[in-house]
């Protein structure tokens, strides 16, 4: 699969409604699933099953700063072209600081 299909991938796995757009609820669980993919390769493929309950509160200030960021045309959803190019953004950033931490001759 090429990169560009999966990120579509990745994003209508998480469309659980089908309108080809991720709302709140959505975005949290996208960000549960990639957390815990993380979690599981820190882990050495051995995933630890401690769940935490989030508050409102917590949950507001993970999803608010996606919206604020990468919801362009305000619409308290993010569409595929939104979720593309936060993705783009994301990665440049990433290249961004590795290429400083890299030590320059």
């Amino acid at each position: 699969m090429s990169e560009q299909e999966l990120q579509f991938h990745y994003f209508k796995m998480h469309d659980s409604d089908n309108n080809n757009k991720l709302d709140g609820c959505e975005l949290i669980k996208s960000l549960i699933h990639w957390h815990e993919q993380g979690k599981a390769q820190e882990n050495s493929g051995h995933p630890q099953h401690e769940e935490k309950i989030f508050s409102n509160d917590e949950l507001s200030a993970l999803i608010d700063p996606i919206l604020n960021s990468d919801d362009h045309n305000q619409d308290g959803f993010i569409d595929y072209p939104e979720f593309v190019r936060a993705q783009h953004k994301a990665a440049q950033q990433q290249q961004q600081e590795q290429q400083q931490q890299q030590p320059h001759p």
